[in-house]
């Protein structure tokens, strides 16, 4: 863990305070599952968001993710002790970032944006307990985020359209598409919130302009280089301890 003063670390280490590290939890988005390979694939490691953070971020971030298929908000407690393991494991990192949250609505025919927010809530809190506590000066504000900190990912777009399932089912008077569409775009609005009333950094990957695979949810090698594009932006104005300008990537 980090002295934010001195890059020293509690247990005696020394981390140079230039370069950051930031560990990123997340879905098959964040895994780079390749939806046309056979039973399910993954891209190669050039077109991977991650990776190509890395490799274009080096000289200020360490990038590390753990992406999983499938992977909705932990919840159980074998999900949240595999969470503290890996936690535990990454450590000392000075930003958790999770994109997490498509998979809780698109994994039932009863899509809670409400309730998918009250579980990262949750979560939130989980991961703090488990980070170094913020050493304030007497030039911090404590209503603002800061490093060591949480980033709260809204994830990208869900683009299905009708013709993503067999037939045009209908939930009361909104086909599928559109009421996952509908709880996508308010969970969006309720991480917004989360994010500014937890004093979270927030960035919102649904106003991205992304490209997806052909089943709207996963996103292409060509939508993976668009992510990485925008993500390195948002960690460039972390880093700079600056505010950002666009409200897609505003820090609450």
């Amino acid at each position: 863990m980090l002295d934010s003063g001195k890059g020293r670390r509690q247990d005696g280490g020394i981390r140079s305070s230039f370069i950051k590290k930031v560990f990123f939890f997340g879905d098959s988005n964040t895994y780079g599952y390749d939806p046309a390979g056979f039973m399910g694939g993954r891209y190669s490691r050039e077109y991977r968001w991650p990776e190509i953070m890395q490799q274009n971020l080096g000289g200020i971030w360490r990038v590390t993710a753990d992406g999983m298929p499938g992977r909705s908000i932990p919840a159980t407690h074998y999900e949240l002790d595999y969470l503290r393991s890996v936690i535990q494991k990454e450590m000392p990192f000075d930003l958790f970032a999770v994109m997490l949250g498509t998979n809780d609505l698109l994994g039932t025919l009863r899509p809670d944006a409400e309730k998918t927010a009250r579980d990262m809530d949750n979560l939130i809190s989980f991961v703090k307990e488990l980070m170094p506590e913020r050493v304030l000066t007497e030039y911090d504000d404590p209503d603002e985020p800061a490093l060591p900190g949480i980033l709260l990912v809204a994830p990208p777009a869900i683009a299905l359209t009708d013709q993503s399932y067999l037939q045009s089912y209908v939930a009361g008077d909104r086909t599928y598409t559109e009421l996952y569409q509908d709880e996508a775009e308010k969970l969006t609005g309720l991480y917004r919130d989360l994010a500014k009333s937890r004093h979270l950094f927030f960035a919102d990957a649904s106003d991205w302009e992304l490209q997806f695979a052909f089943d709207g949810v996963h996103l292409s090698e060509s939508g993976h280089v668009l992510f990485a594009a925008e993500m390195m932006d948002v960690l460039r104005h972390i880093w700079n301890g600056s505010g950002h300008s666009c409200d897609s990537c505003a820090f609450r």
